[in-house]
């Protein structure tokens, strides 16, 4: 296609349904013409605000809490800095280096799964902590318990909306669960049922 006529197709022929069309159009110019379906799928993201809106939740709710309380960030409105003094190259590259490796190990025991898709709702602590206190520290599907070293994999427990939080279920305690990651990722948000009718005591 000819440089006149992709210009007339953007310009005059494009049906748009959403930003997408243009948006890879723009960045494949930005890479000389060609990318990888994960840099497309990356500037597709990037521009999800509501995605981005997310994650600060997610920032503001945890990580930045913890490092906060560990001394090793602070916060000054929206700017967001390490406490550390100013680092050499070496320094900077040993941080980089130990970061990486502390994110390829949790991804290699977790599994892919810590990026399934995830549900916003105003879970409080207190809440949290009465579904868990209720459920006695257990999945109420399979009946793993947090601190049982042999089924790591499946912990930590979430606390699971019975009715899907996207499908309209309240936050309250007569509509939550404790699930653990396993289990709730394989539930999902595709039913409603009720596994506090389970019997998880151990054989």
């Amino acid at each position: 296609m000819k440089h006149e006529e992709l210009i007339d197709f953007i310009k005059d022929k494009m049906s748009m349904a959403h930003i997408y069309q243009p948006l890879l159009i723009k960045e494949l110019v930005k890479c000389d013409g060609a990318a990888t379906v994960r840099q497309l799928a990356i500037s597709m993201l990037v521009m999800d605000e509501s995605r981005i809106q997310e994650y600060k939740k997610i920032f503001k709710r945890w990580p930045e809490q913890t490092l906060k309380k560990h001394g090793v960030l602070e916060r000054n409105k929206e700017l967001v800095s390490l406490t550390t003094e100013p680092m050499t190259l070496e320094q900077k590259s040993e941080i980089l280096q130990v970061c990486e490796q502390k994110i390829h190990e949790y991804v290699r025991k977790r599994g892919e799964g810590i990026w399934d898709p995830f549900e916003s709702s105003p879970l409080t602590k207190n809440q949290r902590y009465e579904v868990l206190k209720r459920a006695n520290k257990r999945c109420e599907l399979c009946g793993v318990k947090e601190g049982d070293k042999a089924y790591e994999e499946r912990l930590p427990l979430h606390v699971d909306h019975i009715i899907p939080y996207s499908k309209g279920g309240a936050t309250d305690l007569a509509n939550l669960q404790a699930l653990c990651r396993k289990c709730n990722q394989g539930k999902g948000n595709r039913d409603d049922t009720d596994f506090r009718i389970v019997d998880t005591s151990p054989e």
